[in-house]
């Protein structure tokens, strides 16, 4: 997931630009906030994917909560047309930090991004 990060950071500039062409935003914005953030939250979860350490996590009542070491399984993630990178990494990158494998589908309107980022993935 580190990996993945550097390669989004070393292609800020052309990530920018396709989400200024497929969703209107603001050339600066995306390269200067968007962007960013999206690799930040990406670098959140690789850093805590071994952070899981099945503690049983204190609780009121009846209630009884804990973590469970294992992916749930298959992942469906729909992404809207108005922030199609910074919502991708907000549902993507806890589902790849947890080893789910994912179905995702980005909105008609903004494709560009996701298929990059599927295309950075592979690398």
């Amino acid at each position: 997931m580190m990996k993945f990060a550097e390669l989004i950071d070393e292609n800020i500039e052309e990530l920018a630009a396709l989400d200024a062409i497929d969703a209107g935003k603001l050339y600066y914005i995306a390269k200067v906030m968007e962007i960013p953030g999206s690799i930040s939250t990406l670098r959140y979860y690789a850093g805590a994917a071994d952070k899981i350490h099945g503690e049983v996590l204190k609780s009121s009542g009846q209630f009884h909560a804990y973590t469970l070491m294992e992916p749930i399984g298959v992942v469906g993630h729909i992404i809207p047309w108005n922030a199609p990178t910074s919502i991708f990494f907000t549902k993507v990158a806890p589902s790849l930090a947890v080893g789910c494998t994912m179905v995702l589908k980005p909105a008609e309107q903004t494709p560009l991004s996701a298929l990059f980022y599927a295309h950075l993935a592979k690398l």
